[in-house]
């Protein structure tokens, strides 16, 4: 399947490692300044293991292996804070620990604080009419921030819930969902995209749906509901 996974990489092994967080700061957002940072890490044989961006904050996370570096962290920091864009510099550096936690950077969704929870840990709480009802809101949440008139684009938010890769297929009234991913137990991903799109898809449409009918092929599992007139 063509789809990156983005880990939410929680440490890094470090063992006869020097590894390091770099958190900096640029002053606009404009073409070049992720690939001239990464050149400064590269030109001093320091691997990155991990790239994170935000836009509205201006802020770049790096983690880093630094075991091979062939500079000094000061002269480092200097070169980096040379380009006109970047306004500062911070890091953190973890030398030969079994892990590194990064502690320089927090999980979000459109800003927000999350709590990362694997999916195959939830599988007990489905249980719950209180926790089905939870994913049933967020769907009707996110379905109301979305103002795209394009329901095969719509529905993708559901993948950045973590429902698997999103695809969408309307016949004959019924509109199935698609979702594919080698990593998820499909049964815990039926009950989930059944109360996160009957949320979603009765916001968007502004009527009410019911699942009607489910499938599995390989990696995926579809779900199709009936709008209720």
């Amino acid at each position: 399947m063509e789809v990156l996974y983005r880990d939410f990489a929680m440490s890094f092994e470090g063992k006869d490692k020097v590894l390091g967080e770099f958190l900096i700061k640029f002053t606009a957002d404009r073409p070049g300044i992720l690939a001239a940072l990464s050149n400064v890490f590269a030109d001093h044989g320091i691997n990155i293991l991990n790239i994170s961006v935000n836009r509205t904050q201006l802020l770049l996370h790096f983690v880093v292996d630094l075991t091979n570096m062939d500079t000094s962290l000061n002269d480092l920091e200097k070169e980096l804070k040379k380009f006109s864009f970047v306004e500062w510099v911070r890091y953190r550096i973890v030398e030969k620990e079994a892990f590194m936690v990064p502690s320089m950077i927090m999980p979000t969704f459109r800003d927000k604080q999350v709590l990362v929870i694997e999916l195959e840990r939830v599988k007990d709480l489905l249980t719950s009419p209180e926790f089905r009802r939870i994913i049933r809101d967020l769907g009707i949440y996110d379905a109301s921030l979305l103002r795209n008139s394009n329901l095969s684009e719509l529905i993708k938010m559901g993948q950045f819930r973590g429902l698997g890769k999103v695809t969408l297929i309307e016949r004959n009234g019924t509109i199935t969902i698609k979702s594919c991913s080698e990593l998820n137990d499909k049964h815990v991903m039926e009950e989930l995209m059944i109360e996160y799109y009957t949320g979603f898809l009765s916001q968007t449409l502004k009527s009410s749906v019911e699942a009607v009918g489910k499938n599995y092929e390989g990696d995926c599992v579809s779900i199709s509901f009936k709008v209720l007139k």
